[in-house]
């Protein structure tokens, strides 16, 4: 039976069939204790059974992006993520490995061509990032992000994680990520409850101040276009619309841009738990319910919280990308380089 949702957003219905995003959490161990990091850490991994289980339900999956924890921890990643075959899979690590995560992902380069995104976390220069990584991790990171540079047909971008202890060398970090020659830098805004509870944004108006300079650094990488112009135009409007998006939510405190989580977007966890997203809790288990099921419980999650505290609005990346690429408004201006 179709949900009431749908009646009223029947693009939705369709849609989910091919713009879906699942975070898969193949494990929640961990081997560093990040101090901005949102995931509790326990001592799960996902089973290959129970996963084989998950991918059968939840069926024709665009982008899959492995969560953890470290996926590197996980012994069955690649058997994992081979049950995705139709997926663009992106993969996120902390670098602490570098051998082996560069063994790995000559295995998943070969199963999965074109589709592969490794993103390796760096958090600012070896001091700073070392006080909220923990002590040694930058050199491995820095190892990692060399050795997956060399290997052919995969993506590979860096993630930074944005907060008040990282801020003053932002650019100038951005500056030197962008010497070694990632196909693209994420910036991720400190969000959800981090491991230290001290830590905080920026001021909203040092964020604005640096916008010139942060988006003029993230306008001149090629984003892995491979080699299309029109690919690459497009992406570096959508990365200029997603930084302003995100700095607009943070000033007014409002939603512009309605989230599809429900049909669109879900977190899976090791034990099978499942919610809308990461930054909401679990509404069931998908080795224990059906799709369908958990999909009407995630509507009607959403729905009752936007009663109680309006329209939901976030400045998760992983989120927003679903919402914006269904919203006319956002489409439009990504395609002709407006800003929000």
């Amino acid at each position: 039976m179709i949900h009431k949702y749908y009646l009223f957003h029947p693009v939705m219905f369709l849609a989910r069939h091919h713009l879906r995003h699942v975070i898969l959490h193949v494990t929640d161990r961990c081997n560093l204790r990040c101090r901005t990091c949102f995931v509790r850490k326990q001592t799960h991994d996902m089973a290959l059974a129970d996963a084989k289980a998950i991918a059968s339900k939840l069926g024709k999956v665009r982008w899959l992006d492995i969560g953890g924890g470290e996926p590197f921890l996980h012994p069955e990643l690649t058997a994992i993520c081979g049950l995705f075959p139709g997926s663009e899979i992106t993969i996120p690590t902390n670098g602490q490995m570098p051998e082996h995560i560069h063994r790995t992902v000559l295995e998943l380069a070969s199963a999965f061509k074109n589709r592969l995104t490794l993103a390796v976390s760096l958090d600012g220069f070896e001091a700073t990032n070392d006080s909220l990584r923990g002590e040694g991790s930058y050199g491995k990171a820095l190892r990692t992000l060399e050795l997956l540079r060399a290997v052919p047909c995969i993506t590979v971008k860096v993630n930074t994680v944005v907060c008040a202890a990282n801020f003053s060398e932002l650019t100038s970090f951005m500056r030197f990520v962008r010497g070694l020659a990632p196909d693209y830098h994420s910036l991720l805004l400190l969000r959800g409850a981090p491991e230290d509870s001290a830590l905080a944004l920026p001021p909203l108006d040092a964020l604005e101040a640096a916008t010139e300079e942060v988006l003029n650094i993230l306008g001149s990488y090629d984003y892995g276009d491979k080699g299309n112009p029109l690919l690459r135009v497009l992406k570096k409007r959508y990365q200029r619309y997603l930084w302003l998006l995100n700095l607009k939510t943070l000033r007014t405190q409002q939603c512009w841009v309605p989230c599809k989580a429900p049909c669109l977007h879900r977190a899976v966890y090791p034990d099978g738990a499942v919610s809308l997203c990461e930054l909401m809790p679990p509404v069931g288990n998908l080795l224990e319910e059906p799709m369908d099921l958990l999909e009407e419980k995630m509507i009607d999650t959403l729905a009752r919280y936007e009663r109680s505290h309006g329209p939901c609005f976030c400045t998760h990346n992983c989120n927003l990308g679903e919402n914006i690429q269904t919203h006319f408004r956002s489409i439009l201006s990504v395609l002709l380089g407006m800003d929000p």
